[in-house]
């Protein structure tokens, strides 16, 4: 009688526990709210690579859904950031910069190239506009 007292709590619990892996995590916000792709970049291939006219070494950026990474050589920083879901005017992607400081980005589509600004914090220019085309793979970046 004592397993059958026992057997509804422990289906309870795994329920709970499964339940549980149903939140947010390390995948993403849980909310569902991400914004999807931005407009203007149906057509270009998932992820989408750029990079500087000089050589692809300089400036490189990768739009992959509505995330956006841009590297620069020198010197040399990285933004990491998501697209803020407004689809009016240039594309703009809050982040971070280094994985430290607060920045955003522009991006103007224009066919398979990208216009890409770097703003700090409070709003000074960084980087850009630089158009960066489109490339088939990134090559090393340089060094300074």
């Amino acid at each position: 009688m004592t397993l059958l007292r026992r057997t509804p709590a422990v289906l309870l619990l795994a329920v709970a526990l499964l339940l549980a892996a149903c939140g947010p995590g390390v995948g993403g916000s849980g909310t569902g709210m991400e914004p999807g792709a931005p407009p203007g970049t149906a057509s270009l291939p998932t992820p989408s690579l750029h990079a500087d006219s000089a050589d692809g070494r300089q400036v490189q950026a990768v739009l992959e859904g509505s995330r956006l990474r841009v590297d620069a050589a020198c010197p040399r920083l990285r933004f990491e950031g998501t697209w803020d879901g407004v689809s009016a005017g240039p594309l703009r992607f809050d982040g971070r910069l280094d994985a430290t400081s607060s920045a955003t980005a522009e991006a103007l589509v224009s066919g398979i190239t990208l216009t890409i600004t770097l703003r700090d914090g409070t709003g000074a220019v960084l980087l850009g506009p630089l158009p960066l085309g489109a490339v088939a793979a990134l090559p090393p970046l340089a060094g300074c």
